[in-house]
């Protein structure tokens, strides 16, 4: 469970009382640390100094015994260090710093034979090091001679014992201390927060009884209140909001559909645009592939809209272009997909064609649709054309083949002769690039002229 989680079960009475209560103890316990690190090196300083007090007071003896007697009278002169319980433990070295004799406490550790390993007795932080003191075959004289190094230890036990008294005193302290901060932090916690839980019951009394015109609870100090006067200001101002957010909700939707159709569609004939095509295209692929069906790719090239603009400006071209749109609608089923790539230059897509002789004759169809004007129409001539087919999977299996294979048969209707028809061209098997005349069962034409009357025959 995450700590956000672990709060978030808990009313904020509990938390603030719970954040008091552990700042507390933190504190408490930060100082008693440092109370017990101070108070431990006070009692190893004061150890230490013990020791170096006792051991120039004994070292006038010691250096005598050291210096006309043997072990024995070294040994008996140590005993002044045997004060009682918890004494200090003592030990000579010779000039050599060979252990000669030593007194050592009960349940102390021995000294070691060479007086270079002396300050291995202190095993921690919390053992006062052992003293060494030299002692002098003259203590008055300034080049006396050394006669050996008296060591005192001081008692390790009786120093560990002090710290764990203190320590223990200062762990009642601070549970007393803990104790009367918890029910201090609590019973302040609840005097803090009654406001607070007030302010709540109202607001869940405002939204059950949806009453608008009650007050919110005064008192608490001048945090809650203002809170409280938040709170009906914040309620007054609900309903506009409200209203508001409606409102730049419906502008919003309508802002975000108008883009998306201009994302989408081209702004001249409203038919969709490269974009849309494309990712259409894909989608009729997978789902031909899918299925097993067939499908067909129609590129549109108006030969003669150059022509049109020159000589009758470009707002009668804009006005072809429209009318071009409209007639190949009429002549589109209503699975067809037109879309305008750029300038004049449109595409279908056809959905469950059977064969490529079935898209020709879509092709075919358009010929004759794009002669023929319309009411609404403001270009009534005929439309010149060159039309390229491509049919999945038999001329590309995926998007870029197939609107290559419809490009180039586009192009290759293009390099056709110029004989005022309109003409179709299936994609064949030939290289992409190739532009050659096609054969004559994979080309329709139909003449520009009498296509009205044509139509009418139909």
């Amino acid at each position: 469970m995450s700590l956000r989680k672990f709060f978030s079960d808990y009313s904020l009475a509990r938390r603030a009382m719970l954040v008091t209560v552990v700042t507390l103890l933190t504190m408490l316990l930060l100082a008693g640390l440092a109370l017990s690190a101070y108070f431990l090196k006070t009692q190893i300083e004061e150890s230490r100094v013990t020791a170096l007090t006792r051991a120039n007071v004994a070292s006038s003896t010691i250096a005598a015994a050291t210096r006309f007697g043997g072990y024995e009278v070294i040994a008996e002169s140590l005993r002044v260090f045997d004060t009682g319980s918890g004494h200090d433990s003592a030990a000579v070295y010779d000039r050599s710093g060979t252990l000669v004799a030593e007194l050592v406490a009960p349940g102390e550790a021995r000294f070691p034979s060479r007086v270079a390993d002396v300050f291995n007795l202190a095993r921690s932080a919390v053992n006062a090091r052992p003293v060494q003191y030299p002692l002098l075959d003259d203590p008055s004289g300034r080049d006396s001679a050394l006669l050996g190094t008296l060591v005192v230890n001081p008692n390790q036990m009786a120093l560990g014992a002090s710290v764990a008294s203190a320590l223990a005193v200062l762990g009642i302290v601070l549970a007393i201390a803990s104790l009367v901060g918890v029910l201090v932090a609590q019973r302040l916690s609840r005097a803090l927060l009654k406001p607070v839980a007030d302010l709540t019951a109202w607001a869940e009394d405002v939204s059950a009884s949806r009453n608008l015109s009650t007050h919110a609870p005064r008192g608490g100090g001048m945090e809650v209140n203002r809170l409280a006067t938040s709170f009906e200001t914040l309620i007054a101002q609900m309903a506009e909001q409200n209203r508001e957010l409606k409102r730049k909700q419906y502008e919003l939707r309508a802002s975000n559909t108008h883009l998306e159709t201009m994302a989408y569609s081209d702004s001249l004939t409203g038919l969709p645009n490269r974009p849309l095509f494309e990712s259409t295209l894909q989608s009729s692929i997978n789902a031909a592939n899918a299925a097993g069906k067939s499908l067909a790719v129609l590129f549109i090239d108006l030969d003669n809209l150059k022509a049109i603009n020159d000589q009758h400006g470009h707002a009668q071209g804009d006005a072809a272009l429209r009318a071009t749109a409209a007639r190949i609608r009429r002549a589109l089923r209503n699975a067809d997909f037109l879309a305008r790539l750029a300038g004049d230059e449109f595409v279908i897509i056809s959905p469950n064609v059977t064969s490529s002789t079935d898209a020709l004759k879509l092709g075919e169809r358009l010929t004759v649709w794009l002669g023929i004007s319309l009411p609404e129409d403001q270009w009534a001539h005929p439309v010149r054309a060159s039309i390229g087919v491509a049919v999945f999977p038999d001329h590309g299996d995926d998007m870029a083949t197939l609107i290559h294979a419809a490009d180039m048969a586009m192009y290759r209707a293009k390099a056709l002769p110029d004989d005022d028809s309109i003409r179709v061209v299936g994609a064949t098997t030939m290289a992409r690039s190739s532009l050659t005349r096609p054969s004559v069962s994979n080309v329709i034409t139909l003449p520009a002229h009498g296509r009205k009357s044509q139509v009418g025959k139909l």
